[in-house]
């Protein structure tokens, strides 16, 4: 048991139980490590599953420091979409039940048990056990490695021994010749060793880094490019190194490898006047490298800069006639090959005659219909932001449209979003 300040990690004075782990590369940020790690604590005392609060509440089961944002000094929100990296989120425990596949591969599981106004965490058994039986494994393979040899007492010393062999012009390392200046013996493409072995995987080694490097590259241009598109100017003169390598790491563990997860990300920065530098009394604008960090996106995504109050244009990009051509064909088969429903991509196809295939594509195809029939359409977008942006500027249009396909006696457009 152990305190923290005012000040540090959580918000006032409170007993928290901290269980620090080793970093795992596999983790998209340092949160959901620590999260993991209290879940592990937790799930050691109750190994069936338990109830905590999110947050201080006026249960009568409820104690001061018992909830998620005392121990952790995280909000609701932000530990929400920490839990979403590890674990499926139910909103009753009716949903949980009725669940086919529970975890979606994921090691847990929570729901909101409505009679009790308690939420329950649980564990994913098949995982735990194949992590349980892989550690069993592992440390048995430890306990029956082969024993340290013992060191002869006549066999000379280490030291001795580099002595000798220097005296002979030979070196401890590959027992290359005196005559060798370079410190290792390279053998050429036709063969030879290195150290003793055949050297066959120095090129393979070659070409694998010089791929990954070009892959970084190409992530981080991308990434350039689109903030370009959405945010309107780029607040460095070229790509450093440095900033390559942060871009790809911020791709894949942030953004979950998705170039529409970093557009949409750019276009909530561009929906702020506070962000875009136009808010008065203030010189802030978001910079690249501020909004790549993890604590830039964990702030913006729990709210805490004003999202919503600049309107956001579509940037113009020139193309010629036979490229906007292309690009326009580019989408109708992706939306006629995707699974998405029939009458979505009929509407989509002529809204792109309306509205533009460009908007069609940043905006509306991420979308898919859910319910449907002569009355109501109702819609699905992948973020509260996404929805509300098409409602605001595409809400008339996307009723219009389902009138003319559905007719006019559709009396509800609807659109909700998955989080």
């Amino acid at each position: 048991m152990s305190y923290l300040s005012k000040g540090r990690l959580c918000p006032k004075k409170t007993s928290v139980i901290l269980c620090y782990r080793a970093p795992e590369t596999n983790h998209s940020s340092p949160l959901v490590g620590m999260l993991q790690g209290q879940l592990s604590y937790w799930f050691s005392k109750k190994p069936q599953g338990f109830y905590k609060f999110l947050e201080p509440c006026k249960h009568p089961l409820y104690k001061q420091g018992d909830s998620w944002s005392e121990e952790l000094g995280l909000s609701r929100r932000v530990f929400n979409s920490t839990f979403d990296a590890i674990g499926v989120r139910y909103k009753t425990k009716t949903e949980f039940m009725k669940a086919k596949d529970k975890f979606l591969g994921k090691p847990y599981a929570s729901y909101h048990d409505r009679k009790k106004n308690q939420t329950f965490f649980v564990r994913n058994p098949k995982l735990f056990q194949e992590v349980k039986k892989s550690s069993e494994s592992y440390i048995s393979s430890l306990k029956h490695s082969e024993p340290e040899r013992e060191i002869s007492k006549n066999s000379k010393p280490l030291n001795q021994k580099i002595k000798a062999e220097e005296k002979r012009g030979l070196s401890t390392s590959n027992c290359r010749s005196k005559n060798d200046t370079n410190s290792r013996s390279y053998a050429g493409n036709s063969g030879g060793t290195i150290g003793g072995k055949n050297n066959t995987s120095e090129n393979t080694s070659t070409s694998s880094l010089s791929s990954k490097i070009d892959e970084k590259n190409k992530i981080a241009n991308d990434m350039k490019n689109i903030w370009i598109e959405e945010i309107g100017e780029l607040d460095v003169n070229h790509l450093t190194s440095t900033l390559i390598s942060r871009l790809s790491i911020s791709y894949g563990t942030v953004f979950k490898s998705s170039l529409e997860n970093w557009r949409s990300y750019c276009r909530k920065i561009a929906s702020s006047k506070f962000l875009m530098g136009e808010k008065r009394g203030t010189n802030f604008k978001a910079k690249l490298s501020w909004a790549i960090q993890y604590e830039t996106y964990e702030r913006i995504q729990a709210g805490d800069f004003t999202l919503g109050n600049r309107k956001i244009e579509e940037k113009p990009i020139n193309m010629s006639p036979e490229e906007e051509k292309n690009a326009r064909e580019e989408l109708k088969q992706e939306l006629l090959n995707s699974s998405k429903d029939q009458t979505w991509i009929e509407a989509c196809l002529r809204l792109c005659e309306k509205i533009g295939y460009k908007t069609v594509k940043n905006w509306l195809y991420p979308l898919n219909i859910t319910t449907i029939n002569s009355k109501e359409v109702e819609l699905q977008a992948p973020s509260k932001f996404i929805r509300d942006w098409v409602e605001k500027n595409l809400g008339k249009e996307l009723k219009h449209t389902f009138q003319e396909l559905l007719g006019s006696s559709l009396e509800y457009c609807r659109i909700t979003s998955i989080a």
